[in-house]
């Protein structure tokens, strides 16, 4: 299997540039042809004139309408918020209240007394190694 590995052409970089700058002539000539065009034919200026306020109208009717969606989605999305996530929220609320109270309790009933007995025995402990040093 033959793999050739081909020099990278420096003009390349070159080309770009160079479309881009006859992209730009041919779009200025186009519109220099085109508005001599109209300034030399005025029924051809009405005729493109009407077609464009008819494109402009049919085109703010649609933006009219895309609004109109845009605000019923808005209405359906607050109306979601506020029957079903408000309920989910007080709901978790709720939960979270229970469960604070739950580790109160565990905290008062459980965890405090071992904590006063273990610091019981250990007091306890460190006393009898204070009176006898030597045992374990």
């Amino acid at each position: 299997m033959d793999v050739e590995f081909r020099e990278s052409n420096p003009k390349t970089g070159c080309r770009l540039p160079a479309m881009i700058g006859i992209t730009l002539v041919l779009m200025f000539v186009t519109i220099t042809v085109l508005l001599v065009m109209l300034v030399r034919n005025p029924e051809l200026t009405q005729l493109v004139r009407d077609i464009l306020i008819i494109t402009l109208a049919i085109e703010g009717l649609f933006i009219g309408i895309a609004i109109i969606v845009a605000i019923f989605q808005i209405t359906k999305f607050i109306r979601l918020l506020q029957h079903d996530i408000k309920p989910i929220l007080k709901q978790a609320n709720e939960t979270l209240s229970t469960v604070r109270s739950t580790a109160s309790m565990v905290n008062e009933n459980l965890t405090g007394p071992i904590m006063k007995i273990a610091g019981t025995l250990s007091g306890t402990i460190r006393f009898l190694k204070m009176i006898w040093p030597n045992r374990r």
